[in-house]
Formats: C-alpha cells, structure tokens, sequence
C-alpha cells in the first residue's frame, strides 16, 4: 500500500489531546476527510509546545506546538501577510510533512484602494501588464509549497470608501457609454441630478472592480493552477452598512459584484467578537447580538450558492494580534465565543475556517474551541456533502434603494433575526434576483423596510403572489428604481395608502476597552436621537389577545384588505389579502424599531408577543420551515445530504437551555439521532412527517454552549451509527 503523509493528520485529529505529540505509525493510512481549518503558527496557551521563546524554535519545540494544533482540531497553516512571525519554511514544511495544507494570504496585486483608483483604467491594456509585474513579487513564495490549499491575490474587504475612487478617464467612460449609450456623467455630482443616471453611474463604477478581478483570477490561475482563489469580503460595507461608515455612500454589494472570479469567498466575521456596526442606538447595544452575523452569513450564502463557489469564514479569535483596543475582562469570560462562532459559521454553510488572527492567547479560549473542533471533526468530511438547507422563506435585500436613497439597510439584520427566530430558518435573495414569478423557487417573500424597488421586480412580485406565493411585509414599496411612484405594491396589499417612516438611526459606536468609547469616523459630537413614535397593539389575531408596544406605525389606509387586528389608535397592526392562490400579510409598523425596542427597555413581555405574533403569520401560511427551535435565542440550523443530516444547536444567549426542536423535509424518515461530541442517542418522535424532541444545549452556564447532532435514515443501525460517530 503507497503511504500518504497525510495520515499523520488524521491520526492525531483521532487522538485528540490525550498525547498529541506521539507520531501515529507510518503505515497507517487516511480513512476519513477532514474539515478544513487553519490556524495562523503562533503561540499555544496550554498543552506542549511554543509559549514566549524567541524564534527560530527548535525542532521538538516546533513539532510539539503543531501537534498541538492539530489535537485542537486543526488541519492548515495559514501564512503569508497575515501570519509572518512562526510560518518560516521549517514551519511550513513540517505542516505539509505531515498532511497539512497551506493557506497564503496576501494584500493583492489589484494596484487600486478603497479611496484611489488604479494608476490606469482597468479598460487599458496597460492596467494588466502592471498588474502582471505584481504578481511574482507578491505571490511567487506559494510555489515553493507543495501542498498549497488557497491564495488570495485580491485585496481584504474591498470596497469604494468614497468616490474618490471612482474612474473618469478616457477608457473607462467609453466602457460607460458602451454600456448604457450615453455620456458617462462627469462626477458624482452631476449624476445625483437624474435618479436613473445616478443608479446606472454607480453601478458601473462599482463594477470596475469586478473587471479587474475578473482579468487578475485568469492571470494568477495561469501563474499557480493548484490553489484555489479566495476573495474576502467585508462584513458590513458591501452587506447594507456602506453609509456615512467605513464607505461614507452605499456603493458595493456582494450579490451585485457576483462571483466570477474567485473559487472560495471567504467571510470576514471579525467585528462581531469587538463590534459589529449597526447605526446609532444599536451599535451602542447589540442585541440580540447574533443578529448581524445572521443576516450578512445569508448573504455570503446566497453569493456561494448563486454561483456554484465554496464559503469559507474568518473565525476572530481573543488574542492581541487580533483588535488588542478591544478586549476587556468580558471577553476572557466567553471562553465559548471562538466555538459558538465557528458553530455558527459552519451551520451556516462554511466549509472552511480560518482565524483571524493568531490562536487564541487564554487556555480556556483555546482549549473550548478545541474540543469543539475535535467534535466537527469526527463528522468532518460528512459535513462538507451536506450543504445547509435551502430554506422556503427569503429576505429582499433592495440594492436600488440602498443606492437610491443612500440609508443604511444594516439594521434591518434585526428583523431577519427576528424573522428567522419565528419562523426558524431564512435566506437572502436579491432584487437582481427577481426575475420572475418563481422568485428563484422560494415559497414566502419578506420584504422589511423595502421603500424601493424597481418596477419589474415588483410585477414579479405580483405574479409570484397570484401563483400562490406569500409576501409578508411591514413596509410598502411605493417608488420605483428611478424614485418615481410605484401604486402595484399598495394594490397587492389591499391599501390606499402606507407611509413607510422609521426611527433613522445615525453614527456608529467605537466601544473600545483600551481607549474611551467613542462615536466613530470623525464624528466630534454624539449624532442626534432618533425621534420615535409609538403606539400599542389593541387586538386579537390568531385567537390571541395581544397588547404589545410598538414603534414607528405606519399608518396604513385600508382598502381592500381584511384587518385582522388593530393598534390604539385605530391604526391597523396586521392586514391579510388574498390575490389569486396567494396571501400577502402586510404589518403596520416597522418590525426592527419594535423589537429593538424590547431590548432597550429591557421589554421580554412585548419580546415574546412580538415572536408569537410573527411566529403565528409564519404558521398560518401553512408552509413548515426546516427546523425550529422554541426557544427563539436557540438556534437550530440544519445541513443534509441523502445520507444523513447534521443538526446545529447554538445557545446564543438564553439563561434557559432548553429548547423543543422542529425538524421536517429532510428528504427521508429519521431513524436515529445521535449526539456527534458525546456518541449518545437522543430521544426523538416522528409524527406527521415531523421529527421532534427536546434538547438541552448546556454544560455549566448555557449561552454559547453547542450541540452537534447526526441524524440518520431509518434503515441505519445505531451500531452503525456509533461507528461512524467515533471513527
């Protein structure tokens, strides 16, 4: 039999972190894929290994802390600019020696930034032939690798902070005029005069990226063919948060860059273990603080899956290299953070993980997020078959309005949030995306402070509901693309009239630890408080009386809808109509000023309303989501193939930890559902097409404890079961 090094990986992923510096026998062979997951070298706060020494380390000294890090559960080595003190050759080629891949960063060849256009047009053949003389220089160390997982050749987090980065030259308008058959406007100024060149001005500007990622992936694929290409995105400006922020107007989005030129997107998670930039008071208080991550992860997920591309995550870790101004006593209690992230992520479609960056410097951090790695290992390969479940429900994410109007469209995370506690999974779709009646074979439409939409998309919409779609909304979209009036939508939801006024949040809050917290890019005084109105649910619906507190009423003018329940003022909360086989159910308030609201004022009864409510138009549509928890801070996610399902349960941030779980559409008939970490069966019932029992996701304290469940087809013995759980 031909021996592979790689054996040597898995066998100590096996032995976990009883003797992680024994070398397994070399004629053992690999029986079982991993899940990729790299770590920068660096200093290991427990167990053998580098602690302080300077470098170089000695051989023992590097071979103890690398078995270190593969007991942890780790199977690469990232390297390059991010990782530049323990990643030397001798690091490299033990890593690889023993089966491990290479991940090598870098900060691109690409020649433009956020706030500079590229020396020349990227049109001009004289942008390539530069590009060309970059990418030796900073990319030609990965072929001294032979065992190289991925290389990023693209700049981190790209996007436009500014028009300053926008390109006028000659080539670059005659691409313009090309594409839309009139002069290029000579600034953004003189564009922001006409609604429709602004939107087509804008849209081209940002996609002269895209014409020079496109060029530079063919040209670094012929430099290096064995890595896959990663693109990282950022986390905020391209997902909705690129206003008066890091990017002062909404410019880029992921979906409208496309995915074209990358093999692997790979998410940028960092500012969730620090601070995530939501607008004003919710920066300031970020609950329920799983929220962002959520809504952004779908992005990435509808982007990966739209084009056929991996997902991969950078996972923040608690250590200084990695945002030192903000890590306090807090943070070094959550020494679950790391594992309920990298939970989070995989749940959500990653099929890599990388930190960012270094390990992390406290041994209960580290030693956490061990354990559960070595748990998502023992399934590893197992996982990477199974993609996430494809959920039935959808989220809009209005590019035209985002760029129309230039409000923030981040906040709105919380009502994704809010949306997928109630109905217990959801997706993203974009309005690129709606290109007809089938709305891409979702089954219910969310539209959430949706103000804008291009007047195609909304005929779409009328189609899809007239087939037998369902649309549920707080908000009614009355202009089209071009800000101009759009009366379909006030139709569709039975209205004679809706504002569609929210509580403007404005700044973003800095909360550093080693610094006084303040308000963030420049801003010298603290933004104005958003005026609020509020209002108060009066009614039965659902055979429920509610009496919940809400925020910012719209005010809808009834006409042809039916009025399920109103507010004290008369307004109405809640109005039904039926068009052809479909139902829209418009709410008449806006659902992320509400339910922020109950964080704010510490509110669980109107929290808890505010679910049921929104859980209940869920369940009247009598369309059944994947997986349900009911417990709303538990999540519960599902990835599947026709083998088995893997069940992710995430204590977010519950004092109660425990949860009655939903699972249905698996695609086949549960026989056994068997705890991965622990190797113990869970008591189940099937009923109706419906797979239900009850989980406690706790060990100590609850919040951020997770359980990882197998679930498998009827005909598997719990024998067989237990094998595959353990090899």
């Amino acid at each position: 039999m031909k021996k592979n090094h790689s054996y040597i990986l898995l066998m100590l992923l096996l032995a976990g972190a009883k003797n992680f510096a024994q070398q397994p026998n070399p004629t053992d062979t690999i029986r079982t894929k991993t899940f990729p997951a790299a770590v920068q070298f660096t200093p290991v706060p427990s167990g053998k290994g580098w602690r302080d020494e300077p470098l170089p380390l000695s051989d023992e000294l590097m071979k103890e802390t690398m078995h270190n890090i593969v007991a942890h559960g780790f199977t690469h080595i990232a390297s390059g600019e991010f990782s530049k003190g323990g990643a030397n050759e001798q690091v490299l080629n033990y890593a690889q020696k023993i089966g491990m891949k290479v991940d090598w960063t870098s900060n691109g060849v690409q020649l433009f930034k956020r706030n500079d256009p590229p020396p020349f047009s990227v049109y001009s053949p004289e942008y390539m032939n530069a590009v060309r003389k970059q990418i030796d220089p900073v990319l030609g160390s990965i072929k001294k690798l032979s065992n190289p997982n991925t290389m990023f050749p693209f700049m981190d987090e790209p996007f436009h902070a500014d028009t300053t980065a926008f390109d006028y030259r000659k080539e670059t308008a005659d691409a313009f005029k090309k594409q839309y058959g009139y002069v290029m406007p000579a600034s953004y100024a003189e564009a922001k005069k006409d609604p429709k060149k602004h939107l087509d001005f804008v849209n081209f500007q940002s996609s002269t990226f895209v014409v020079a990622w496109k060029n530079i992936y063919k040209e670094v694929k012929a430099f290096d063919a064995r890595p896959k290409i990663v693109m990282t995105h950022d986390s905020h400006n391209t997902m909705g948060g690129g206003v008066e922020s890091d990017s002062r107007y909404g410019i880029d989005d992921i979906f409208h860059w496309g995915g074209e030129y990358a093999d692997m997107f790979l998410y940028d998670i960092y500012p969730y273990t620090m601070f995530d930039y939501r607008y004003g008071e919710y920066g300031k208080l970020p609950n329920p603080r799983i929220s962002q991550m959520h809504y952004t992860m779908a992005q990435m997920r509808n982007l990966t899956t739209t084009y056929k591309k991996e997902l991969g995550f950078w996972l923040g870790t608690y250590n200084e290299g990695w945002f030192r101004r903000y890590m306090n006593a807090e943070m070094e209690k959550q020494y679950w953070g790391e594992r309920e992230l990298a939970y989070t992520a995989i749940a959500n479609g990653a099929n890599f993980i990388i930190t960012g960056i270094n390990i992390p410097q406290d041994a209960r951090h580290w030693d956490d997020l061990g354990k559960g790695m070595r748990a998502i290992q023992k399934v590893g390969g197992e996982i990477l078959t199974a993609p996430k479940l494809r959920s039935r429900a959808c989220f809009l994410f209005p590019r035209s309005q985002y760029v129309q109007l230039n409000e923030e469209y981040f906040n709105v995370g919380l009502t994704f949030e809010l949306c997928q506690r109630a109905f217990g999974e959801m997706d993203i779709i974009h309005e690129e995306q709606v290109t007809d009646e089938k709305m891409n074979g979702y089954d219910i439409l969310v539209l959430a402070d949706v103000k804008v939409l291009p007047a195609q998309v909304a005929a779409n919409i009328e189609r899809f509901v007239e087939n037998g779609g369902i649309v549920i909304a707080d908000c009614v979209p009355q202009q089209d693309a071009t800000l101009q009036p759009l009366q379909s939508m006030k139709k569709l939801f039975g209205v004679n009239s809706a504002s569609t006024d929210r509580a403007l949040q404005k700044g973003q809050w800095n909360p550093f630890s080693m610094l006084p917290a303040q308000w963030a890019h420049g801003l010298k005084t603290p933004p104005p408080m958003p005026e609020k109105v509020f209002d108060k649910a009066a009614g039965n619906a659902f055979g429920k009386q509610y009496d919940l507190n809400i925020v910012s009423p719209r005010n809808c003018q009834n006409a042809e809808g039916n009025i399920v329940a109103k507010m004290n003022s008369g307004e109405p909360l809640l109005i039904q109509k039926q068009t052809g086989k479909g139902k829209t159910y418009l709410l008449g308030f806006c659902l992320q000023d509400t339910y922020f609201q109950t964080y704010l004022k510490e509110d669980t009864a109107s929290r808890n309303q505010l679910y049921d409510l929104i859980h209940n138009i869920f369940a009247d549509t009598k369309i059944s989501s994947h997986a349900y928890s009911s417990n709303p801070d538990m999540e519960v996610t599902v990835r599947a193939s026709d083998k088995a399902a893997y069940v992710f349960v995430i204590n977010h941030e519950s004092s109660n930890p425990v949860s009655d779980l939903t699972l249905s559409g698996l695609g086949f008939e549960p026989g056994e559902v068997m705890d991965v970490e622990w190797g113990r069966p869970v008591a189940f019932t099937n009923e109706n097409g419906q797979t239900k029992f009850t989980i406690m996701a706790v060990e100590g304290t609850p919040t951020g404890v997770t359980r990882l469940l197998k679930v498998t087809p009827k005909n598997n013995s719990m024998a067989s079961i237990k094998k595959q759980t353990n090899d």
